[in-house]
């Protein structure tokens, strides 16, 4: 049985679970990773909601704030940061759409560095509950 396959302890589909771990960002995937307890596929995409759409998020905010700060600053300083925090925002948008779509069609994409992290702690997860 392929591991999107498998039965979810949420009572959904698993790749319909996995996506909505995806819905709301990583407040989705916290729930989700609070309800999940036997799917290792949709285990997976509630962590790499949490971790690689949060941490994301968090750079996105962190690069909102500095634009905000910056007007203080430098004009030309402040219009940069602007673009760049639009930029990444935009960025993080088209990266939770293709997760979303990923886990819909129930394929195990990682993302960059979040992925192999969110596997870890999938291990982890199953592990715990065994």
């Amino acid at each position: 049985m392929s591991p999107s396959r498998e039965p979810s302890s949420t009572g959904l589909a698993a790749h319909v679970a996995a996506t909505l771990a995806y819905v709301a960002g990583p407040f989705s995937g916290a729930l989700v990773l609070l309800a999940e307890r036997t799917s290792s596929y949709v285990l997976f995409h509630a962590w790499q909601s949490i971790v690689g759409l949060g941490g994301f998020g968090i750079i996105v905010a962190a690069l909102v704030a500095l634009a905000s700060g910056s007007i203080l600053v430098s004009a030309a300083v402040f219009r940069v940061l602007v673009v760049v925090s639009w930029a990444s925002w935009v960025l993080w948008m088209m990266i939770w759409a293709l997760c979303v779509v990923k886990a819909f069609t129930r394929r195990r994409w990682k993302l960059p560095i979040a992925g192999a992290y969110a596997e870890r702690l999938t291990a982890r997860t199953i592990s715990r509950t065994s």
